[in-house]
């Protein structure tokens, strides 16, 4: 299969995909969002998605845009020879701290480069508000039960992408230095982990504008990568 052929084969495959989530979210309950990512074009990369409230995300919009946390960026950037590798039943958090239960499909070229990821996202928190209701009609103390967690979020939501990687950016690296950690090395990984869990990398520019923030090389920000890809840190 030449460049051009692939191409072509990868467009088919969106199409097909972006039909998938169409007729996914025909069915599915309002809670589950499907949405599904060009990672060839992470600015853009949202291509197709059903259910948006659960994120208040839209077609059009950025890797960026998405999850505070998620750990099928890390596995994006992290090239393997199956055409397709899952991670299952995940938990992540929208930009407002809201957790959901994820699952994500990676879809990858043949040189092992990912360019599609399918995600489903499930709030769970209505069934969860409802059991504590349940619960307290019941005469069950509700101190005694786990709060819902609600978090806030300094990062707002912007139409600009260079707004959305300096925010971005700002926030893990005065998270890495606000830890009582004297190891400088071990602060600047933190934040390139969390850097890299909210897909920096996968945007063109993302690594230079990391160094800067950290002040040190972008070869020192891949050297971090690659440790984190081993583990080492």
């Amino acid at each position: 299969m030449n460049v051009s052929e692939q191409e072509n084969y990868i467009e088919d495959m969106i199409t097909m995909l972006s039909a998938t989530v169409r007729a996914l979210g025909s069915v599915l309950a309002g809670n589950a969002e499907i949405v599904l990512h060009d990672l060839r074009n992470p600015i853009f990369s949202i291509t197709e998605i059903a259910n948006a409230s659960v994120t208040g995300r839209k077609k059009g919009d950025s890797v960026l845009a998405g999850m505070r946390t998620d750990r099928a960026f890390i596995s994006a950037m992290v090239n393997k020879k199956e055409p397709v590798s899952l991670l299952l039943d995940y938990e992540t958090f929208t930009r407002d701290g809201k957790s959901l239960r994820s699952s994500t499909a990676l879809y990858r070229d043949r040189t092992g480069k990912p360019y599609a990821a399918l995600c489903i996202n499930v709030d769970n928190s209505g069934i969860d508000e409802a059991l504590r209701v349940l619960q307290s009609l019941a005469g069950i103390r509700t101190d005694m039960i786990p709060a819902i967690q609600e978090e806030t979020s300094s990062e707002a939501s912007h139409d600009n992408i260079e707004d959305l990687m300096r925010d971005i950016i700002g926030t893990t690296t005065a998270l890495s230095s606000s830890s009582s950690r004297a190891d400088t090395k071990r602060a600047n990984l933190l934040a390139v982990k969390n850097m890299q869990e909210k897909g920096i990398f996968l945007i063109k520019g993302g690594v230079e504008k990391a160094a800067a923030a950290l002040g040190v090389s972008r070869y020192t920000i891949y050297n971090y990568l690659d440790e984190l890809k081993t583990g080492d840190e």
